[in-house]
């Protein structure tokens, strides 16, 4: 269980920080292209900034999540003798 907590927390950490700069591409590119006349394309890239700004609060929400299970979490590590976990 622990190892799960752990591919979760580094997912959730990891698209909390990729997410906003392909949220700032895909706006930017929307701007850019009703710039230059192309408004199906301007609204495409708002439709794709939706769905990447939903991804981004889910993985926030993720990280949370996995940051507090993996907080909660006091089974002893193996290698541990005398039952406590050690940073």
């Amino acid at each position: 269980m622990h190892g799960i907590i752990r591919q979760m927390l580094l997912a959730g950490v990891a698209c909390s920080l990729l997410l906003p700069i392909v949220l700032a591409v895909v706006i930017g590119l929307g701007v850019l292209l009703r710039a230059v006349g192309d408004a199906a394309g301007g609204v495409v890239c708002g439709r794709i900034a939706l769905v990447v700004g939903a991804a981004w609060l889910v993985a926030v929400v993720t990280t949370a999540v996995a940051s507090g299970a993996a907080l909660l979490d006091e089974r002893p590590h193996p290698g541990d003798t005398d039952g406590t976990r050690h940073p």
